[in-house]
């Protein structure tokens, strides 16, 4: 995936597309990354092969470095997304452009020559039970540890958030919080957001109906806490849901 940015050209050589079941839409998505740069790209009803423009409901973001509040630049209006060429399971491939504002303020970015192809046959990651597991969480009764780290940032308008991330092979668990205050109990969905990724798979995301994430701790560069939540699968159309509980962490802090 490859595109250019005010004419300075970013290849991205780890992209991956999605498709998702949401009500009686498919919504499509693909992200591109090298690095902590990056594009992702959403169709929010997706048919197939054809020209999607980002006025119709769609978005497009370029991600200039690591902190998506700060150093993303959205589209709204200005832009297309058109998939040239899409079997199911096998490859899709297409093109992008669009004119993109910085989230935090008023500057632009335009994207251009933006174009991509992606295998969509599934590929296994390795599960790790390493001792670089910082956060260590139950899944439906079953112990799972991962490596991850916290970030924290400051924008205008919005305010503080806090965002968790942490990876074990094909699997995630993500923790969001706005409206950061340091120490203290969150309620989910109210304060932020929960979410577990058994796979890359469209059915294998979980996202928290409600739960808790407490922080106890914010010290020397280091966030400690607590979590819990109970999330249904994102494809409205699967009817199962996940507990995750016992959810402990002790991350290195970010901030920016």
């Amino acid at each position: 995936m490859s595109g250019k940015i005010d004419g300075v050209l970013l290849n991205c050589p780890i992209a991956s597309a999605q498709t998702y079941n949401l009500g009686a839409n498919t919504t499509l998505q693909i992200i591109g990354n090298k690095g902590q740069s990056g594009f992702s790209l959403v169709i929010n009803d997706f048919k197939g092969v054809g020209t999607y423009k980002i006025a119709d409901g769609n978005a497009a973001v370029y991600l200039l470095a690591g902190l998506p509040q700060t150093d993303s630049y959205m589209a709204t209006t200005i832009g297309t997304i058109t998939i040239t060429s899409y079997a199911e399971q096998k490859m899709i491939t297409g093109t992008f452009e669009f004119k993109g504002q910085n989230l935090a303020g008023t500057e632009t970015k335009t994207i251009t020559e933006g174009q991509f192809k992606i295998s969509l046959v599934p590929v296994k990651l390795p599960e790790t039970n390493s001792s670089t597991n910082n956060l260590n969480v139950k899944v439906d009764g079953v112990a799972i540890g991962f490596t991850g780290e916290a970030i924290s940032v400051n924008v205008p308008i919005i305010g503080n958030s806090l965002s968790i991330l942490a990876v074990n092979g094909e699997k995630r668990i993500v923790l969001g919080i706005l409206g950061y205050k340091g120490v203290g109990t969150y309620v989910l969905p109210v304060d932020g957001i929960g979410a577990y990724m058994k796979d890359q798979t469209p059915s294998g995301s979980f996202s928290s109906e409600n739960g808790t994430v407490k922080i106890t701790s914010e010290t020397n560069g280091r966030l400690k806490g607590t979590f819990e939540f109970k999330a249904p699968n994102e494809d409205s159309t699967i009817k199962t849901a996940v507990t995750v509980t016992e959810g402990t962490f002790d991350l290195p802090l970010r901030k920016g």
